[in-house]
């Protein structure tokens, strides 16, 4: 009984001991806690800075600090070449006679005048009828000056720019290999018929050398075939030449170069023929075996070459230079090479 006793003594003393150092540790706890936590004073929060916008730069990879770039020296600048003005045409009307002896010198002359010579070549009656027509024309050059002149009576020269600038004679033509035989004047006039008979080509009266050619035949028939002429051939071989000649032409041709061809080229056909003396000079300089046979200057005719400046040539300029250059000493050679000037 008495053990009961103490045990629940015990059980009493012990709950009471913990009631007791519960309540002592609660209140140094609490006391502790009010001594050293001072309250921090109460404060406006401030707002946090609004972000300004950073703009945007789009760099390179390795995007170095800006500076701002030394600029280059800038040197003379490189010359551009001149452009090569395109070369100009000119065109020539000209006597067939003049051919050869002006394409020897239009290479020269295009290159230092920028040019591009082109050459109508014709006979002179018929190169003046189309200038007239209104042809285009830079210059002309005629084998007799009566259709230059003819053109000045008409105004239409450019700046009065005409004259004579050289002459030509005659000669006679004999075809390849000379089957008639021809060794004189007196044989064009031969009354030979059937295979002996001669047959002659000669250019046509309207045209610069068939009216020189007309004019020797009309001297040849009143000196040497004229009984009353001191110049009067005593064997009569030049009686009645005009018309003894004239029964030998088988044909009448425009040009010059035509007569030249005819004779030259068709063997058989033509035995002879009456041309300027230049073709024989340029058949000599290219080696041809084409023979001639002289004409005296006593009973030749030179014809007087003319030139001029039409008045509607479109390179009056270079034209001008073309008329002067057959004027000076240097085309005045060329023509003498070639047999003008005679």
């Amino acid at each position: 009984m008495n053990n009961k006793y103490v045990a629940v003594a015990l059980v009493v003393i012990i709950i009471m001991a913990s009631a007791i150092g519960y309540l002592a540790y609660k209140g140094t706890f609490s006391a502790s806690s009010n001594t050293s936590s001072t309250p921090a004073p109460t404060t406006t929060a401030s707002p946090s800075p609004t972000p300004v916008p950073i703009p945007t730069t789009k760099l390179s990879p390795t995007a170095s600090p800006t500076t701002t770039a030394t600029p280059t020296p800038t040197g003379s600048p490189t010359p551009q070449p001149t452009p090569t003005p395109q070369p100009v045409t000119l065109t020539i009307f000209a006597a067939s006679s003049l051919t050869n002896v002006i394409a020897n010198m239009t290479a020269a002359f295009d290159k230092e005048y920028n040019c591009n010579i082109v050459v109508n070549p014709g006979s002179s009656s018929t190169l003046e009828a189309q200038i007239a027509a209104g042809s285009p024309c830079d210059v002309f050059m005629s084998a007799d000056i009566k259709w230059t002149n003819t053109l000045n009576i008409s105004t239409l020269i450019y700046n009065n720019l005409y004259t004579n600038f050289t002459t030509n004679s005659l000669c006679v033509i004999l075809a390849q290999g000379n089957p008639k035989n021809i060794t004189s004047l007196a044989d064009l006039a031969s009354t030979a018929t059937g295979a002996n008979k001669i047959h002659l080509v000669i250019a046509q009266t309207s045209v610069p050398v068939g009216s020189y050619t007309n004019q020797t035949l009309t001297k040849i028939n009143n000196t040497w075939g004229n009984p009353s002429s001191p110049s009067y051939i005593n064997n009569g071989s030049y009686l009645n030449y005009y018309t003894n000649f004239q029964n030998n032409v088988i044909n009448t041709l425009q040009t010059d170069e035509q007569v030249v061809g005819a004779v030259n080229l068709n063997v058989g056909v033509a035995d002879a023929g009456i041309v300027f003396y230049s073709d024989e000079v340029y058949a000599n300089m290219i080696g041809t075996t084409v023979q001639f046979l002289s004409i005296p200057s006593s009973v030749n005719t030179a014809g007087t070459y003319g030139i001029c400046i039409p008045s509607e040539t479109a390179q009056p300029t270079v034209a001008q230079e073309f008329y002067n250059y057959w004027l000076s000493s240097q085309g005045q050679a060329l023509l003498t090479e070639f047999g003008f000037g005679f």
